[in-house]
């Protein structure tokens, strides 16, 4: 049974929501995806409006000022991390090199490739059982190229990749998270907290 640190550790880090940035004031239907995978009917907020495509549930932006909002967030954050300048909230600021290794998977350019085993390798330095390397891998695939792909959104069409990609990437930290020893929560790594900061500035939290 995980002890109240270890349950505590979980909270902390594992509650990424589905709400980009500017539409924090959108709170009564917000939904956290700890364990949702998107292909279901379960995946509900005020910010993304999911349909059904044959067996598969799709997620669009549900309005362009949600879809514009989001598109102006991953610009800055690109930037800032490019930079090394990023800040999270409560002035948390990720080590320079773990910026810049988020810049490059998160870019989706050359360097994403290594960029994404590299954060798998400092993921699983505690833990490399089979489990926990399919998670981190997840973790960084669905990381990859998600600020280049927000950035280019065009807030006059709904966005399905991007919109989907945010919720992926939200489920699958939440879901390394919950798969995670005490060891990495306890005293977790630079790349763990910088990825929930940055999630945490994209959704809103």
């Amino acid at each position: 049974m995980p002890s109240s640190s270890s349950r505590n550790a979980r909270l902390a880090l594992a509650l990424i929501a589905l709400v980009p940035a500017a539409a924090r004031a959108q709170k009564g239907n917000e939904s956290d995806v700890s364990g949702v995978p998107v292909t279901t009917s379960n995946v509900v907020s005020s910010v993304f409006s999911p349909t059904l495509g044959g067996a598969i549930r799709v997620l669009t932006f549900i309005t362009p000022q949600v879809a514009r909002d989001y598109q102006q967030t991953t610009a800055r954050l690109s930037a800032q991390l490019g930079s090394q300048v990023y800040t999270g909230a409560g002035g948390y600021r990720p080590p320079a090199a773990t910026q810049n290794l988020l810049y490059e998977l998160m870019s989706g350019g050359s360097a994403s490739n290594a960029a994404g085993a590299r954060l798998v390798q400092a993921l699983t330095a505690g833990n490399a059982s089979p489990d926990a390397v399919a998670n981190a891998q997840q973790l960084a695939l669905s990381l990859r190229g998600i600020l280049s792909r927000g950035a280019s959104v065009d807030p006059r069409y709904f966005n399905t990749l991007a919109a989907t990609q945010l919720a992926n990437a939200s489920a699958s930290f939440n879901a390394f998270i919950d798969a995670s020893g005490e060891g990495l929560l306890s005293s977790p790594p630079p790349e763990v907290q910088a990825i929930h900061a940055v999630l945490a500035t994209l959704t809103g939290r």
